[in-house]
């Protein structure tokens, strides 16, 4: 069973504004240097573009998965297998400024498991209800 990812346009905003500010950071510093060479230039732009594509890969192709023994959820490269007997506790976040997030909104839930590196992790399906639902039929401990 597939969730749809809520998406914010404040939190889209502001994944616009950190792309600007990391573009900057790569080209600003050529303008105070008088010596570019053509490969200089090419260097830049590669770097730009691939930290660019690598930002909006991680917040585009967010995905949250029920499969039949666990939780799937993956943003861009970063993926998690979490089984429904490791979860431990389902609670509201609205600091989705620390911790493993894969999520594309402010409105966002945290799901707590014994196998996780740190713990956590930070989500925010379209209809939080019916996901906590969903999981809560799969592990009723939860």
């Amino acid at each position: 069973m597939k969730f749809k990812v809520k998406r914010d346009t404040s939190f889209t905003l502001l994944m616009i504004i950190i792309l600007i500010i990391v573009d900057s950071i790569i080209f600003i510093p050529t303008f105070f240097v008088d010596d570019h060479t053509s490969w200089d230039w090419v260097a830049l732009v590669l770097i730009a573009f691939l930290t660019t594509a690598f930002l909006i890969w991680i917040w585009a192709d967010i995905r949250y998965e029920m499969r039949e023994d666990y939780l799937f959820v993956k943003g861009g490269p970063f993926r998690s297998r979490i089984a429904y007997n490791d979860i431990t506790r389902i609670t509201m976040s609205k600091n989705i400024w620390f911790g493993y997030r894969l999520l594309a909104s402010m409105d966002a839930i945290e799901i707590h498991y014994k196998t996780g590196l740190l713990g956590s992790v930070k989500i925010s399906p379209e209809e939080k209800e019916v996901f906590i639902e969903e999981l809560k039929k799969r592990n009723p401990s939860i």
